[in-house]
Formats: C-alpha cells, structure tokens, sequence
C-alpha cells in the first residue's frame, strides 16, 4: 500500500467577529480524486493564532490612560484608551509569545470586553499606598475621550496623581450575572429539608448522563459531614416550617 503525504503553511488576513469561547477551526476538505480504495487520515499540526481578541487584535496604549477635567468630578479616558471603549477589545494580559503583564499574576485572565457602565466601580491607586474609590454616574463621550462623572470630586491629590502619571494602577469594577448563584423563593413544606440540585442548561453531557451518581455521592458526603446545630431552636438538618 502506497503512502503520501503533505504539508502546508498558510496565512489567512481577515477579520472574525468573536464571543468570548468560541473557537476558530479550519479543515482539510477533499473534493474529488481518480484513485478507488483508499483511506485518508490527518495527523495533529500546529495552529498559530496572532490575536487572542476579538477584532481589534494586540493595541499599544501609552501612557497617560487618563486625564482630569476642569469639573471636579468628572475623569476621562485618553483618547488612545477611548478608542478600545465598548468596542468588543479584551485586554490579554498573558499574550502568546509576548511578555507577561505585570497585573497578571494578581488578576489572572480576562474574560469580558473593556466597557464601562453607569454604577461601575473605578479604583485608583495613588503613588502613596493609599488608594480611592469613585462610583461612575454617567458616561459621554466628547471629542474622541470618554468623560466619567463620578459620585465625588477627585482630591488635590488625586489630580496631582492623574496629571503626573504617578498612579500605581487603575482598576474598573463592574457587575456581571453570576452563573454561582441563584435564589430559590418558595414556600418550604413542614418536614426534613432534602438535599438538591440546580443544573445549569449547557451542562456537559458526559456530567449529566453521570449525575444520578454524582448526587448520591455528594448527598451522602454532605450527610456524613453536617453537624446538628441548633438555632433559635430550629435544628438546621431537620428543618423548620415557614
């Protein structure tokens, strides 16, 4: 039996339009052939993707990223820091092949595009140690820089950090839905309380054809390993009525 094989190297220039975990996958499609009786087969290769964001790809940003504003409470984003506003760009700070960024061992991956909401979070750490904490009221945008009113003034001092590039770091906090918890709102029965679960909908298959096993496992576990406590004279295992 004869045997061939091939390989090739190419580079394909375009832009995808990406979520956060979708994947790019290409494949090797054979059209037509003159010879009968053969099996094909594809050995593992190497796939090098240049960009680990969607669209935008690696930016350089240089500093300053913000600036003050004749309004005491207001901050802007640079323009240069504006442009990757609400426009699907992730910040990768453990890129393929490039250096490491130096907030990423503290914060890990990234996993959400850089945007900004009203009621978000900014922290700002000053070259003293100390840091501050402003709640973002509204945004604008005006002449290519984001402008943030913020729930308070900014200090002297914080100024003075902004216009110096003296901040140690900026953090932005916002909200996301928790996938970790839920609440459940019910009228309890008189009676033991039961052990359950909630499955989420994309639940692996394999988890879920396994899960009459895995509940009668960690039931018991719970089981073995709760204490009968007693409070306001309600024993939290057998449970109360409401």
């Amino acid at each position: 039996m004869a045997y061939t094989s091939f390989s090739d190297s190419f580079t394909l220039s375009t832009t995808f339009d990406l979520i956060v975990g979708e994947s790019i996958v290409f494949k090797l499609v054979q059209l037509n052939s003159t010879t009968n009786d053969f099996t094909a087969s594809i050995s593992a290769g190497n796939l090098t993707v240049s960009s680990l964001t969607p669209s935008i790809g690696y930016v350089s940003v240089t500093c300053p990223y913000l600036k003050t504003s004749s309004i005491n409470n207001e901050l802007k984003l640079t323009s240069g820091t504006t442009d990757l506003y609400d426009n699907g760009y992730i910040f990768t700070p453990n890129p393929l092949g490039l250096s490491q960024n130096s907030l990423y061992p503290i914060y890990g991956d990234v996993d959400y595009p850089f945007t900004i909401k009203p009621f978000d979070i900014i922290l700002l750490y000053l070259n003293d140690g100390t840091y501050v904490e402003y709640r973002v009221l509204s945004l604008r945008v005006v002449s290519g820089e984001l402008i943030m009113t913020l729930n308070l003034p900014l200090s002297s001092t914080t100024k003075n950090n902004i216009s110096g590039n003296t901040l140690n770091k900026f953090l932005i906090l916002t909200r996301i839905k928790d996938e970790t918890n839920a609440s459940i709102i019910y009228k309890k029965r008189s009676g033991k309380t039961s052990y359950g679960f909630i499955l989420p909908d994309n639940l692996s298959p394999e988890v879920l054809a396994n899960i009459d096993t895995i509940t009668r496992e960690v039931k018991q576990k719970l089981i073995n390993e709760q204490q009968t406590i007693e409070v306001n004279s309600i024993n939290t295992i057998d449970g109360g009525e409401i």
